[in-house]
């Protein structure tokens, strides 16, 4: 055995030994400018690079012989040198490229600029007006990142809340803007502004980009960051991908895993109509009172079992291009689809004080998910032209089950609760846009028109409670001569449709003083028209037993049988009733028009300052009920947001960016809406700022936050595919909009609702770092590092709130912002040898405590907060045969706990070793992936 692990070893030092490198940098001949994305191929091999943003290029383990180098650029003169390589040398080959003159090449380099690479993604970085983070599809091909949400936790001073939301400088969802490529995205809840990242699969990604600080052509409505997610569009080559995965879950896959019956469709995220609301239910049954309909309801209410399987991932994407003269034609469709299960078991606690506990339970949440994406873009280019048309569709459905169980002690007596769900989430987003430019290139205009359709169902959500008097008596269901719909056998059904119409256009023209200076004048629109729509119906199952004693029994009977035929519809029996007010719905409308003009001029051949000023005007309506009284708000705002970003480049690799601007955080429907509903796994009530509540007792529409940024970055790309970004941000929020646990309550009467407070700040430091590793191959004397990169950001913010506690009630006078941690980290080390088809990398992210809900000052009520969260993630791919590739990874390799605090002892810090105390704890478990992809030319 060791003679072969030998010769294999001497044949390996052998090649290695006799491999040759050939480097160089690639510029154009008419200005010495480096081109980036230039394509270097070796004819004969495989072997193949692009251009860094340099201009730089290595190829190694290429074995002696005479080989044809092409270097391919759109645009320019495709060269072909000629090179010999004697042994275990490198040679050094620059190339200087003419550029083409007819219009049709130079129309095609415009149209197909690379923009998914590294070096692409980090030259659109340096090159930017604003301070800009981002990444790449080729950075996210070296992870095993599934989705939107996994591939933006990377990105410098950004953290990921509850799987699907965005984090940006320790400022929660609600304070960033997401735009699909150049449109607004959709909410995709219900009950929060914010974007789910999780419906976009990874492999879908061209690149994202996180605009940190204002500018006048980018849309006045954030505050942490605007994220624009680009998905891919036109290519330059046809090609095929099929990527397939399966994975293990710890403390899932192979348990035991609970669900109840499903729909034919639930395969595909949807349901088919089986949970809906029976047809000859009337209008409003509580009217009616006929009981025959309580037949109509199936008897749904049996708990199944089977053997988790583990989870499975399919992705497909194929591009076509076709060239007609002038005109070329592309199209890419991307397919995706995952089919996935959880099991958590979830210790939910909730405290008065220090030693006296309000609950205490374990919660077992079976969760099956099914997610399919499809995204088509198709787009023509001619002349000077671009048209791409680009769609994302993404349908998700989620059924779930939560088994509750009370631990018995002093204060919580034996209960047992039930919730069965389902719900699904179909997005559909489309782009139609365009771009134009004039021979010389002084003259653009790029357009968009968009439309985005957001529909969310959630049929027949069924929640019950059984408790007993004490640990030797029978349990019995709480069903009472009254409508209950959270724990009396109650059912609930709700729609939420939301349509998004949009236009954006952009005019720039160069103007030219004279041959030495020239700047240039940006302006134009943008134009949104949102309607959202939501509806709630709910109803539980009653028993009269004062005057009917006999009826008690049928309380005592299993979940599997309370409901049956037979006890259902008849006197002394169970009936069903509806509780459905007013209050349950809402319209909401919100229009947008927005008008900007900025200037970008240079000062000298170092200094470049971007001015403008945006203009939006913003009409906000919504209609609801807040209790038997109508409510009918409409507001109207107009701002000015001024901008300025200013760089100074110190030299070609060093640059120093200075910018402010004034940016808004208008608030959204859900959380100004008087609608109320319970969530039963956070235990509590929530509704919005129109509601009386005991902090707001009058309710009122919230105001827009007004927010003033100040930013400082200092950048420096030492060389080819590197970069170090320090930078130090501050800002100040007035009427900022915050999430509170209402004052007076706690326990299981706990609410959640929405407030102004009176002002707040957050401030920064954040630190991105991308560094090859070749400096170690000089010191070890080895050829292994220079195929490793080192990336690392970290991000330490500090926030504070200030609430008026004049206007409103009970809420402690200060706090840190919702969602912000003092400090994000980010560690990455890639690795990726081309030569023999491997990549690799190791990531860790830890984000420190943050607020998730502001309290009070009542016991009970305080707030609470999540604790830091350590991820550690490896993976591993190898290429066989050129076309194939296998992969391996392991996530959350530390098996970290996913933990909630109460903050006892109210000094606005969440630890478990200064008082605090546990409010809700549970392991999502390590996660085993493994894959094979096939990629076609």
């Amino acid at each position: 055995m060791l003679k072969y692990l030998l010769s294999w070893v001497l044949v390996l030092f052998v090649y290695i030994s006799f491999a040759g490198t050939i480097k160089g940098t690639v510029t154009e001949e008419k200005n010495g400018a480096p081109l980036v994305g230039l394509v270097v191929l070796i004819k004969g091999t495989d072997k193949g690079v692009a251009t860094d943003i340099d201009g730089k290029y290595e190829i190694t383990g290429i074995k002696p012989g005479v080989y044809e180098i092409t270097f391919k650029y759109f645009s320019f003169v495709t060269q072909i040198r000629s090179q010999e390589i004697k042994g275990a040398e490198t040679v050094t080959l620059d190339v200087k490229m003419k550029e083409e003159v007819t219009q049709l090449k130079s129309a095609e380099v415009k149209s197909k600029k690379i923009t998914h690479t590294e070096a692409a993604v980090i030259n659109e970085i340096k090159t930017s007006n604003a301070v800009v983070s981002g990444t790449s599809a080729s950075q996210i091909s070296k992870t095993m990142d599934r989705t939107a949400a996994d591939v933006v936790k990377r990105i410098p001073g950004v953290a990921i809340q509850d799987d699907r939301f965005i984090v940006v400088r320790g400022l929660a969802d609600r304070y960033n803007t997401v735009w699909l490529n150049d449109a607004g995205a959709p909410s995709s809840e219900s009950d929060k502004k914010s974007f789910s990242f999780d419906i976009i699969p990874s492999g879908l990604i061209d690149r994202i980009l996180i605009f940190k600080t204002p500018s006048a052509e980018l849309p006045g409505d954030f505050a942490g960051g605007m994220v624009k997610v680009y998905t891919t569009t036109l290519q330059d080559k046809n090609s095929l991908s099929v990527n397939l995965q399966t994975s293990s879950r710890q403390y899932t896959t192979g348990q035991a895993f609970t669900y109840t019956k499903s729909s034919s469709t639930d395969v595909l995220g949807y349901d088919d109509g089986g949970r809906s609301l029976p047809s000859d239910v009337p209008a409003r049954l509580d009217k009616v009172k006929n009981p025959e309909v309580s037949k109509s309801f199936k008897n749904d209410w049996q708990l199944l079992d089977k053997t988790a399987m583990p989870d499975v991932r399919f992705a497909m994407g194929l591009t076509g291009v076709k060239k007609y003269k002038k005109i070329t034609i592309g199209n890419t469709l991307g397919v995706s689809y995952s089919n996935t299960q959880t099991i958590n078991n979830v210790d939910r606690k909730d405290w008065d004080s220090s030693t006296s506990m309000f609950y205490h339970y374990n919660d077992k949440i079976s969760t099956a998910n099914v997610s399919v994406g499809i995204l088509e873009n198709a787009g023509i280019s001619f002349g000077n032209s671009k048209i791409e048309f680009k769609n994302l569709y993404s349908q998700a459905g989620k059924s779930s089950v939560i088994q509750r169980e009370a631990y018995v002690d002093s204060v919580t007596t034996p209960e047992r609760i039930y919730v069965m769900g389902y719900e699904s989430k179909a997005t559909y987003a489309a782009q139609l846009t365009g771009s134009h430019k004039s021979k010389n290139e002084d003259i653009k205009y790029n357009w968009t028109a968009g439309y985005t359709d957001v529909f969310k169902n959630q049929p027949n959500l069924r929640r019950i409670k059984y408790i007993a008097q004490n640990p030797d008596s029978p349990f019995y269901a709480t069903v009472a001569s009254n409508v209950d719909p959270v724990f009396g056998g109650g059912r609930t059904y709700s729609q939420l449709y939301e349509h998004v119409y949009s236009f954006n256009h952009q005019f720039s023209k160069k103007i030219h003083f004279n041959e030495h200076y020239s700047f240039t004048i940006n302006m134009g629109n943008y134009l949104e028209a949102k309607r959202r729509n939501f509806d709630l119906r709910w109803f539980s199952y009653t028993l009269t037993t004062i005057k009917n004693p006999n009826a008690t029994w049928l309380k005592l009977l299993p979940l599997d049988q309370i409901f049956i035929d037979s006890n259902v519809g008849f006197k002394n029996k169970f009936i069903m009733d509806e509780g459905t007010n007013s209050g349950d719905k809402y319209t909401g409308k919100n229009d947008l028009i927005a008008s900007f003009i900025s200037f970008n001029l240079p000062i000298g051949d170092k200094i470049n300052v971007v001015a403008g000023v945006r203009d939006e005007e913003n009409t906000f309506s919504i209609l609801g009920y807040n209790s038997t009284d109508t409510l009918n708000e409409k507001v109207k705002t107009s701002y000015l947001l001024p901008s300025v970003n200013a760089t100074y480049n110190i030299n070609p690799k060093t640059l120093v960016r200075v910018a402010y601007g004034k940016t808004l955080n208008r608030p959204e429907f859900r959380e100004s809406s008087p609608i109320f509903y319970y969530d039963f796994e956070e235990i509590a009530s929530v509704k919005g700022s129109l509601a009386n509540s005991t902090s707001n007792p009058y309710g009122n529409v919230l105001k827009t936050a007004e927010v003033q940024n100040i930013d400082v970055r200092y950048e420096y790309y030492p060389s080819s595919g590197e970069m170090i970004h320090v930078g130090f941000f501050f800002k100040t929020i007035k009427n900022s909009i915050q999430r509170v646990v209402d004052y007076g309550t706690a326990g299981e009467t706990k609410t959640l609702t929405y407030i102004n407070a009176d002002n707040a700040y957050t401030m920064g430091l954040e630190i991105d770092i991308r560094k090859n590793l070749a400096f170690l191959d000089k010191i070890l004397s080895t050829k292994f590092f220079n195929q490793m990169t080192f990336v690392g950001n970290f991000a330490f913010s500090k926030s504070e709130l200030k609430i008026d506690t004049s206007k409103v009630l009970g809420q402690m006078p200060k706090s840190v912002l919702q969602g912000q941690s003092p400090y994000i980290v980010n560690l990455g080390l890639y690795y990726q040898s081309d030569d023999k088809g491997i990549k690799g990398s190791v990531l860790y992210n830890v984000y420190g405590p943050r607020l998730y809900a502001s309290g009070s000052n009542v016991h009970g009520a305080e707030s609470i907060g999540e604790l830091p969260f350590h991820s550690l993630d490896i993976t591993l791919s190898k290429i066989f045969f050129k076309h194939y590739s296998v992969s391996l990874g392991i996530q959350n390799l530390l098996d970290s706990e996913i933990r909630f605090v109460k903050d006892i002892n109210r000094d606005n810090k969440f630890s478990t070793t200064d008082g605090d105390l546990d409010y809700k704890v549970y392991s999502p478990g390590r996660y085993y992936t493994i894959g094979v992809k096939i990629n076609l030319p």
